[in-house]
């Protein structure tokens, strides 16, 4: 692969990984905000129509796409190690540690529904497969998934044959949590369903892993007619799989997500590949210039999600904002403006700066040096000017 060739496959990387940061901000904020499934068994009025509109085309689709990148990134971390002359495998333990303590920080002090944490422990999961090849990884990888699909179909099953008049309490129903209710949270719904779950998370990430071996999003991969392919099917699966949420909401006043877990699930998954499918065309050649701003986003993805959590439990602080006391249209607004700040700041960071602040910290655990993070100013050739790199 030329130079060129792997710069513009990064880039596409970039763009969905922004994409994903966008859609993570969407179902996290009204979750941060105490609007979310774990405060409220029952949705109502307008309520009930973004919590439909959530659960049809982002609840748990993006999650998928995050996951999946994570793997793709873990090759191309260990591609960086190669080039530098080191051994992966301490050198993704040192970034797996230091994730850990990230995720466990934000966890405990900030976010009850924080991922670092439970991507650094599956992280480490993957350092045996450094060295397996590819039809291992690709075996394990969905082997994986098939018995988390499996597990998951059922536990939608057993949702769906509780009576209508009954429904599961939320797991906050008395308001926000503290410190140590979050704690508290860590070692016992989020223990009890990390291997539920990790069996999902893992495969994914095994699956980007073998994805970014095979080049899946090195420029001419996949003829554009095949993506397309790819595109259109899963989002008739998607569209089908969610059609029975839009259903429900139209002939019942009191949408309740716990019965729709089956469906939220299936269309995930089809709708994240639809998403990406989408980006890989419509970033196609020249046309990936106006997704910049979005790759900006992507590259300080890990700064990103941890400020999408301080500045919305700030907010939350200094509006003494309680449980359940925002519509979701609210916490949708303040959704919108975050982004949009995000994104502004962002594209500012990196014209003056290699890399988001967290990043940078994150890689300092990783390769045990420090990296230069401004950007040196690139002189003129002949003129003696000096101008910002970008």
């Amino acid at each position: 692969m030329n130079e060129r060739h792997s710069s513009e496959r990064i880039e596409l990387i970039d763009i969905i990984r922004g994409f994903a940061v966008f859609g993570i901000c969407l179902v996290n904020v009204p979750e941060m905000a105490g609007s979310g499934v774990y405060f409220r068994s029952g949705f109502e009025g307008s309520d009930a129509l973004i919590r439909v509109l959530y659960d049809m085309f982002v609840q748990s689709k993006f999650y998928t796409i995050f996951a999946f990148l994570f793997g793709v990134s873990f090759h191309l971390f260990l591609q960086s190690a190669q080039r530098r002359g080191l051994a992966p495998g301490p050198a993704a333990a040192r970034r797996f540690g230091a994730l850990l303590l990230f995720g466990a920080a934000h966890a405990i002090l900030l976010w009850f529904g924080d991922i670092l944490l439970t991507y650094a422990l599956l992280g480490f999961f993957l350092l045996p497969f450094i060295r397996r090849t590819d039809t291992t990884v690709a075996g394990w990888a969905w082997s994986l998934l098939g018995v988390a699909v499996f597990i998951h179909v059922l536990l939608g099953l057993t949702m769906l044959a509780i009576p209508a008049d009954r429904s599961l309490d939320p797991t906050f129903a008395d308001g926000l949590p503290d410190m140590a209710e979050r704690l508290r949270f860590l070692y016992t719904e989020n223990a009890m369903n990390l291997p539920i779950y990790g069996l999902e998370v893992l495969g994914l990430f095994l699956l980007g892993l073998y994805a970014g071996r095979r080049g899946w999003f090195r420029p001419g991969a996949a003829s554009a007619r095949r993506i397309a392919s790819v595109q259109w099917t899963a989002l008739a699966v998607g569209l089908l799989t969610a059609a029975p949420m839009a259903w429900d909401y139209a002939h019942d006043p009191v949408y309740q997500f716990d019965k729709h877990y089956l469906y939220v699930f299936l269309s995930g998954k089809a709708l994240a590949v639809f998403y990406v499918a989408t980006l890989m065309r419509l970033t196609g050649g020249e046309r990936a210039e106006r997704f910049r701003p979005l790759a900006a986003v992507g590259r300080m993805a890990f700064t990103n999600y941890l400020t999408q959590t301080i500045l919305t439990a700030a907010l939350v602080q200094a509006l003494r904002i309680e449980a359940g006391e925002l519509p979701l249209w609210a916490t949708l607004l303040w959704s919108a403006v975050l982004l949009a700040l995000q994104t502004v700041w962002s594209v500012w960071w990196l014209k003056r700066y290699r890399m988001g602040p967290f990043e940078w910290v994150w890689r300092i655990c990783t390769w045990l040096r420090v990296p230069a993070l401004r950007r040196q100013p690139a002189r003129s050739a002949g003129a003696g000017t000096t101008g910002t790199a970008i």
